[in-house]
């Protein structure tokens, strides 16, 4: 016999009105006292009404013994039907059969499927109590119904004690929020929702929690409870938030570094490094830099959120700071060190660097070769536990270490550029006169030629050298020689303009480039040397009166090249030379 969960309802009710109707006709058929017929039509419903709990059951997780045994009784009463209207003593005993079949396999059915649906509710409570996500039970306006182990030990209450509150109870005024944005969405036809929440324990902590909520439903498909499960992902999200803030950093750096090695660290680039680390560090509210100095004290250089001005004639010995020279970073809450300083620095300390309202400081010391060149300190104003996170503590010791690879980076770049420089200077600089040498005199004069064709201008080369210098180096040493030459360099150098050029070409020979300069112009140019030789050289001691000899060469005049124009000079140069006595060019030594 075929199992009516697997027919139609429909097919149901036709049988049940078939049974009726064929009732009805055999009824028609014979005379049958009122009593009787109502005891017939009782038996009828009966029929019908086992038949449709028959396909009703079949549709549900029964044991397959309830639905067929209701079918062996329903036919059973059907035949009982057919004696009682036909008298008919077979239809009585197949109605007994069915009877002693059906009635057994209803009642051992029933007695299997309550075994096994306890069962299957000890599995699930006991699935639910050893889960390891927190579980509740909630009624449709959020009372508590049922929690299971876990959810009172990650809300650290006993179950009692859960069953007494609503889940509103247990949320953040946002999370409440969500909480029933995701009821409407259930009511609406939705069957489950994933949201996160804040649920708040027992001792006020927040904890987040990613939660699934499923509607529960009643045998006519409307909504009669939800159940909340919920894991505890608040590690997992401060790891990701702690994740997302060191990537910040590390890109925040990699910025800095660009931007610090492009530009060097001065005053303005401390300044937007302050602002940009106050972005690594929401909870810090001001920053400065103190960076030891050659007088070993720690002076501010850079603040963010403080007035500098007041600040950066402040300094500090090394005893005389907090941090008393630590190499760690460190956490300040007590500042009653500053407020021993002298009054004037207290003062500006109070004013501008807003001493009385911070509340808690983040000291990260910056090393050099174990040395501690600079101390970044960020200041909270608001919290005395802003920085109190491990994680924070640990992102500020990664950050102190790459600023110092920074620092030692920039110092060896800037080392480098200032021996480059050095280098430049002394290659194109003479090393004893300190005036410009052969090579700047060249370098300098093409570009003046240059300029001068372009202008369309004149330029002056006066070709100098001086008149027995010989005769120092042989009767006072070359040491006395040397002296010489650097107190002529110095007094020729009065000689000049600013816009004008003297370089010593080697020896006792030196050369002036006087720009937009004609031949009147280098004549008074020459006068001038001439005088600056009027009055003697005192050297080591000793007064020596000597002259120089001065030859003049004009562009474009007297050549369109410099070398052209140092021919040209030279050659005048010796002329004026020769028409000089013995008695005038010698050095008068006193």
């Amino acid at each position: 016999m075929c199992i009516p969960g697997s027919r139609s309802k429909l097919q149901v009710y036709l049988t049940s009105i078939l049974i009726v109707v064929v009732s009805a006709v055999v009824f028609s058929l014979h005379s049958i006292q009122p009593v009787k017929f109502f005891a017939i039509l009782s038996e009828m419903v009966v029929i019908g009404v086992s038949l449709v709990a028959a396909y009703l059951l079949g549709n549900r997780e029964l044991h397959k013994g309830i639905p067929l045994g209701l079918i062996f009784l329903s036919i059973s009463t059907y035949f009982d039907l057919l004696e009682a209207l036909t008298e008919t003593r077979v239809y009585e005993f197949v109605s007994v059969v069915l009877l002693v079949i059906g009635l057994p396999m209803l009642l051992i059915s029933a007695f299997y499927h309550i075994k096994e649906r306890k069962k299957r509710i000890s599995e699930f409570r006991a699935v639910v109590n050893n889960s390891l996500d927190g579980i509740l039970l909630l009624g449709l306006s959020g009372e508590i119904l049922h929690p299971n182990r876990a959810a009172c030990s990650l809300l650290g209450y006993s179950s009692d004690e859960l069953m007494k509150k609503q889940v509103s109870d247990l949320l953040s005024e946002d999370s409440e929020k969500k909480f029933e944005k995701a009821k409407s969405s259930l009511f609406a036809g939705k069957n489950a929702f994933q949201i996160e929440l804040e649920l708040i324990t027992a001792r006020q902590f927040k904890l987040v929690a990613e939660v699934n909520l499923v509607i529960g439903r009643d045998t006519k498909e409307d909504p009669d409870s939800f159940l909340m499960t919920f894991k505890d992902v608040t590690h997992l999200r401060k790891i990701e938030s702690t994740l997302i803030e060191q990537n910040k950093f590390q890109r925040l750096l990699n910025e800095l570094i660009t931007e610090v090695l492009e530009s060097d660290f001065d005053e303005k680039t401390y300044r937007y490094f302050l602002m940009r680390c106050v972005e690594v560090f929401p909870k810090a509210d001001a920053a400065a830099f103190l960076l030891k100095k050659e007088d070993n004290r720690y002076h501010f250089v850079a603040t963010h959120n403080y007035d500098f001005e007041k600040l950066k004639t402040v300094s500090f010995s090394s005893d005389e700071l907090i941090q008393k020279g630590s190499g760690d970073v460190v956490i300040i809450k007590d500042y009653s060190v500053d407020y021993q300083m002298d009054g004037e620095r207290l003062e500006k300390i109070i004013k501008g660097g807003r001493l009385e309202e911070i509340k808690s400081t983040l000291s990260i010391p910056i090393k050099i070769d174990d040395d501690i060149r600079m101390y970044f300190n960020l200041d909270s104003f608001t919290s005395s536990t802003a920085f109190d996170d491990k994680e924070v503590v640990n992102t500020a010791i990664g950050f102190g270490k790459a600023i110092s690879v920074l620092l030692w980076r920039i110092q060896t770049v800037n080392e480098l550029r200032r021996q480059r420089k050095l280098m430049e200077k002394l290659s194109l600089e003479d090393h004893l006169t300190g005036l410009p040498n052969r090579r700047a005199f060249f370098d300098c004069a093409e570009r003046q030629v240059e300029f001068s064709k372009r202008k369309s201008e004149a330029m002056a080369l006066l070709y100098l050298d001086l008149n027995d210098f010989k005769g120092v180096n042989d009767t006072l040493g070359h040491d006395v020689g040397d002296e010489l030459l650097k107190s002529v360099g110095k007094r020729l150098s009065t000689v000049c303009r600013r816009s004008d050029l003297i370089a010593r070409m080697g020896g006792d020979e030196f050369v002036y480039v006087l720009p937009s300069t004609g031949k009147k112009g280098s004549r008074e140019a020459e006068t001038r040397i001439h005088q600056a030789f009027e009055d003697p050289f005192s050297v080591k001691g000793r007064s020596l009166k000597l002259t120089a000899s001065v030859g003049i060469a004009v562009f474009p005049d007297d050549g369109k090249t410099i070398r052209e124009l140092l021919i040209v000079a030279d050659e005048k140069m010796y002329e004026n030379k020769e028409k000089l006595s013995r008695e005038s060019k010698r050095v008068t030594i006193t």
